[in-house]
């Protein structure tokens, strides 16, 4: 049971562990590792979180992680990240089918692409449509984590409810049944975290980033063994490589865009901090690593959800062989078929649809080559490429999709049906006393009079 009582002591040791500004004393001890886990395990408890009372303490301990640094350690991180995996609700994946022994092994558990998110470039929502796209390989399957967009244009939660997934209303319990059929599916965070909720009043009010501004990619419920997780800092680089390490993942590929883009830079250089076999090697990569042209980061910049949703499908088809480099002169509609039943606006004007497509190969073809998909970049980025122009990637999203707006409409229709049934109940019931009353020849009830409205004495 967490309480003040337990909490202050906590936040007592990290404040007097911090170094004094005038020297007036010496700083205390670090926090133990049994202590740090206690403090955290009160911070990821909504039921001593949702406190008002408790949220100057909770404060005050957040700024304390800041300014001591523990919260950039990738010891707190991979602690963090377990505190609140057993706060979440959980996802179990089934596993598919097992392999025949004359096939060659390959990865077939979950895979996430994810960014951190804070680098302020604004992008395309490139790692969405390229976890679409990876999904669209036969043998991968992906169970991407992420929200509503909190600083950019679009978010990745936003660019799938533009495209008719309903995520709010997916709730666990609903996409669960469905996950053994789904080659992608999207994890809507807000929904999985139920312990993260109580603190977002106060992490705005604190006006900074805290240790949950770093905390999303780490902390996907499906728990991916292999991911490609972008950071917006490449002073993040090795602490996140080495907080995955910690935790057990497989295999990854932390990267940062020499830009501080929290993606594989379209443009120039790219640090990578490759987790594999247990080791981490840092190596510098480039668009030229894929067999990919350069694109400046201006032309793949993030338009509304729905314009950008908009994008996605135009490039989730064969269509997406004959794109123009060239800005678009003009906006451009969808046909029927692109459009499939959805309102979406045209393609805006100057959209770039060629550095988008190459943007998005890029960060696919990691994530492929991550699962062992491809034994070189540029084979990664023809699977990818494979998976766009033959509909198989628009296959995945449409699955998705309907899946799920199938599993909503299920789920509406049977609290409706619950409703009416109860509805009918309350009726029945009353014209059952309605009855009786009548045929009860020595029951009185006076009817309702002003004096009787009132009350007498």
């Amino acid at each position: 049971m967490h309480s003040l009582d337990t909490f202050r002591p906590l936040l007592k040791a990290l404040v007097l562990s911090l170094s004094p500004p005038h020297a007036s004393r010496a700083p205390g001890a670090p926090l133990s590792a049994s202590q740090l886990h206690s403090l955290l395990a009160h911070l990821a408890d909504a039921d001593f979180t949702s406190n008002v009372a408790h949220h100057a303490l909770l404060g005050a301990a957040l700024t304390a992680l800041r300014l001591s640094g523990l919260d950039a350690q990738p010891e707190t991180l991979a602690l963090a990240s377990e505190v609140f995996l057993a706060r979440s609700i959980g996802v179990h994946v089934p596993p598919p089918p097992p392999q025949q022994a004359d096939e060659e092994a390959v990865y077939t558990g979950t895979l996430d692409l994810v960014g951190t998110g804070g680098d302020g470039q604004d992008t395309f929502n490139v790692s969405t449509t390229a976890a679409i796209v990876a999904a669209g390989v036969p043998g991968v399957r992906v169970c991407k984590h992420g929200a509503r967009a909190s600083s950019s244009t679009s978010g990745s939660a936003d660019l799938l409810m533009a495209l008719s997934i309903p995520l709010p209303q997916l709730q666990p319990a609903l996409l669960a049944p469905l996950l053994s059929s789904l080659d992608f599916v999207f994890l809507f965070a807000t929904l999985y975290h139920p312990s993260l909720g109580p603190l977002a009043p106060i992490r705005r009010a604190l006006g900074f980033p805290t240790l949950f501004n770093v905390l999303g990619p780490l902390i996907n419920p499906a728990r991916p063994q292999r991911c490609v997780l972008g950071v917006h800092s490449p002073a993040l680089g090795q602490t996140f490589a080495e907080a995955l390490r910690r935790r057990g993942t497989q295999r990854a590929w932390v990267v940062c865009g020499k830009e501080g883009l929290d993606e594989i830079s379209c443009e120039g250089e790219t640090d990578l901090w490759e987790l594999k076999d247990g080791q981490i090697r840092h190596r510098l990569i480039s668009p030229a690593s894929f067999g990919l042209s350069s694109h400046p980061l201006s032309h793949v910049c993030s338009y509304s959800a729905s314009e950008n949703a908009a994008i996605v499908l135009r490039m989730l088809s064969s269509a997406e062989a004959s794109l123009p480099s060239a800005p678009l002169s003009a906006p451009e509609e969808l046909g029927e078929a692109e459009r499939g039943g959805r309102d979406l606006p045209p393609i805006p004007k100057g959209a770039r649809l060629r550095a988008l497509a190459d943007y998005t190969l890029l960060q696919a073809a990691a994530l492929l080559h991550v699962a062992g998909h491809g034994k070189t970049l540029p084979e990664s980025v023809e699977l990818a490429r494979t998976s766009m122009r033959s509909g198989a990637a628009r296959t995945a999203l449409e699955a998705f999709r309907h899946t799920s707006q199938e599993a909503v409409a299920a789920e509406e229709n049977k609290v409706k049906a619950q409703e009416e049934q109860e509805e009918e109940q309350r009726s029945r019931r009353e014209e059952d006393l309605k009855k009786e009353r009548e045929g009860d020849e020595f029951y009185y009830a006076p009817g309702r009079t002003r004096d009787m409205a009132v009350g007498t004495e």
